[in-house]
């Protein structure tokens, strides 16, 4: 079955079943960035209360289209229901209450079901992104304490656990990454090679991917420290962000004392920090 075919079906059975105050195609579909791997994303409005009649409503209509290998229900700002197909086709309803609709905008959604006319109220587009400054804090402090963790997989010769702290590491630089971009919508995290510039996404595929030995995991980490912090500091500094100089301070030394190095070979410091070590 097309898309077409799936959403016209569920336009017309969704509408007949009283159930929906609002259902609409979103996701990359609903944006019209959607590819041969995309999935279909849905924003359902409904009370709280009709949420169970729905999540049992929404199973007997997908599996009557195609046996389902997966369905699971999760309380995530209402109710998240995943599901996957036969075809391993994708399907993801979100059903929040009808007031949180609010908070998107039409070159972000298709309406199927929509008898209050809820999608004309919608602005036209959202406001360009701007990190939150408790975001990036966040992210930073969590950098910071992920890299120090270091000495400890090298204490410990924990090679496997120093592989899987690389990537989270590396994560984390991807999001501050994304941080900075002023795309109002991100997309979904299988995006990141479309929405990152081409340079951003380079100094990602170039930067070590190690496999669990003890120089690789310190190149790679400290290739990744080296990547995240003058991206961190710049973003942090525009969005009114309060950097932990202290805790960064005393990881970079505490790291360099573990590893053999001289404290500034590890990351570049701050400019402030270094005139006034002089």
């Amino acid at each position: 079955m097309s898309i077409n075919a799936f959403t016209e079906n569920l336009q017309r059975d969704a509408a007949a079943s009283g159930l929906f105050d609002g259902l609409f195609l979103g996701g990359s579909h609903g944006r019209g960035s959607a590819d041969f791997w995309s999935d279909i994303d849905l924003v359902g409005l409904a009370p709280a209360g009709r949420h169970e009649a729905i999540t049992d409503w929404w199973r007997n209509w997908l599996e009557q289209g195609e046996p389902l290998l997966y369905f699971k229900v999760l309380p995530r700002g209402g109710t998240l229901i995943n599901a996957i197909d036969q075809r391993w086709l994708r399907i993801d309803l979100n059903l929040v209450e009808a007031a949180q609709i609010r908070g998107r905008a039409k070159d972000q959604l298709v309406p199927l079901v929509d008898p209050a006319g809820l999608y004309a109220g919608l602005a036209e587009s959202l406001p360009d992104h701007r990190a939150d400054p408790r975001r990036i804090e966040e992210l930073v402090w969590e950098f910071i304490r992920v890299l120090g963790l270091t000495a400890v997989g090298l204490g410990r010769k924990e090679w496997v656990v120093m592989v899987m702290g690389t990537g989270l590491l590396r994560d984390m630089l991807s999001q501050i990454m994304q941080e900075a971009l002023p795309l109002p919508d991100r997309g979904g995290m299988l995006h990141l090679s479309k929405i990152l510039p081409e340079g951003e996404m380079q100094v990602l595929l170039d930067l070590p991917y190690p496999g669990p030995e003890k120089e690789a995991l310190i190149s790679a980490q400290l290739a990744i420290a080296q990547a995240f912090f003058p991206r961190a500091r710049r973003l942090a500094a525009a969005v009114g962000a309060e950097w932990p100089t202290r805790f960064e301070t005393a990881t970079r030394d505490m790291l360099a004392r573990t590893i053999g190095r001289e404290p500034d070979t590890l990351w570049p410091r701050a400019e402030h920090e270094m005139n006034a070590s002089v």
